[in-house]
């Protein structure tokens, strides 16, 4: 009986060595949260990258600000957002960068084709009908592509009284930034637990790092200090940042910034434990909030301006500068619509767009939408995101 008893003190005893010793398995500890975002490898080397982020949201500024101009021209257009090329910073052209807005444009949507088209034909019709209307300085009317004042700036308005350079912002917003973010990378096919994230001997980032950066780089890529946010300096940015920045959205902007810290923080300490998946409910919780958070940005905007025209009609205001430039920026928020996340899918699908797009653009546009079919859609919008 003795040695017996001996013998399973003795087993105890080596148990607990034998787990005590055993420093390879790996314990979860909390995840705290960084002041910023910045991570390095164990040689000290910087491991966040998303320089191409940043190219492309310079790309868009520029497309975008050309896209409001009289000096524009359909080549130039056409080239700089297929092709990645002529833009006034030789350094952002493809031919050095590799980067271009276009193939980035709905990538990740069944319907990426009849999208891109969509912005392209925004383009020939600026640059075919606006322009000249433009430069003639055409006072624009229904069904005449022109020119109306809006206080000291003049609005360009196509022959539906759409702002083009508004829709292809605002489209922008969801088709570029929305969809690269939301449908691509904090997607499972970008950040799933089956994507390397196993730190090289070498050091540098792994790949579900990179992709979680590149997300980050579609909102925070034009910041000064991209480790950081500042609300008072867009820094040029005209898409998704633009509207971050604005008091509108206080209440959730560092909660973002959070969420893209914590989901970073999470998947590097993985990453430096070999690969494991042990922080990963973190980083998809930290991704449904990002995702939300974005689309609501999105469904804000989309309700307020078409709201905001609904109301200017119903208080006996005028189809003036004023009112066609703000519904403009509406429109695009629409196109935007389809790139948002709830749950699993859209707050509004492809067809549900489009068939706003059609009443928005139906007869004469904007000049005979009427206050009814706005404050309908303005509801459904309202709903749907529970504003």
């Amino acid at each position: 009986m003795k040695i017996f008893n001996i013998s399973i003190i003795t087993m105890l005893i080596l148990l607990i060595v034998s787990c005590g010793n055993n420093s390879d398995i790996p314990v979860r500890l909390p995840v705290e949260l960084p002041i910023t975002y910045e991570w390095v490898d164990n040689n000290g080397n910087n491991t966040v990258s998303f320089e191409g982020q940043t190219v492309r949201l310079k790309q868009a500024a520029e497309i975008s600000l050309l896209m409001g101009s009289q000096e524009a021209d359909f080549t130039t257009l056409d080239e700089m957002f297929n092709l990645g090329e002529g833009f006034s910073d030789p350094s952002l052209n493809y031919s050095n960068s590799a980067k271009k807005v276009a193939n980035k444009t709905a990538s990740y949507s069944i319907n990426s084709v009849d999208i891109v088209n969509l912005f392209n034909s925004w383009i020939v019709e600026f640059t075919s009908d606006v322009v000249p209307a433009m430069i003639a300085g055409t006072v624009a009317t229904p069904g005449n592509a022109g020119v109306l004042a809006d206080g000291t700036n003049l609005r360009e308005l196509n022959a539906k009284g759409m702002e083009l350079d508004q829709l292809f912002t605002k489209g922008l917003i969801g088709a570029l930034c929305g969809d690269q973010i939301i449908n691509g990378y904090l997607s499972e096919i970008k950040i799933a637990d089956d994507i390397d994230n196993v730190r090289g001997d070498n050091g540098g980032y792994t790949t579900m790092e990179h992709h979680w950066d590149e997300a980050y780089g579609y909102l925070y890529g034009l910041q000064t200090n991209p480790s950081l946010f500042d609300v008072t300096n867009t820094n040029g940015d005209v898409l998704l940042f633009k509207y971050y920045a604005k008091a509108d959205f206080f209440d959730i902007q560092d909660s973002i910034f959070n969420s893209f810290k914590l989901g970073r923080e999470a998947i590097s300490l993985d990453a430096n434990n070999g690969g494991t998946t042990l922080y990963s409910d973190v980083k998809m919780n930290e991704v449904d909030k990002i995702k939300k958070h974005i689309s609501h940005i999105v469904g804000q905007k989309a309700f307020d301006y078409i709201n905001g025209a609904a109301q200017h009609l119903e208080s006996g205001g005028a189809r003036n500068g004023s009112f066609f430039h703000g519904l403009s920026e509406g429109v695009g928020f629409v196109v935007s619509l389809q790139f948002t996340y709830n749950d699993g899918k859209p707050y509004f699908s492809y067809s549900q767009v489009n068939s706003m797009l059609e009443t928005l653009s139906s007869e004469n546009g904007l000049w005979d939408v009427t206050i009814e079919e706005l404050n309908q859609m303005a509801l459904e919008i309202q709903t749907a995101f529970s504003l």
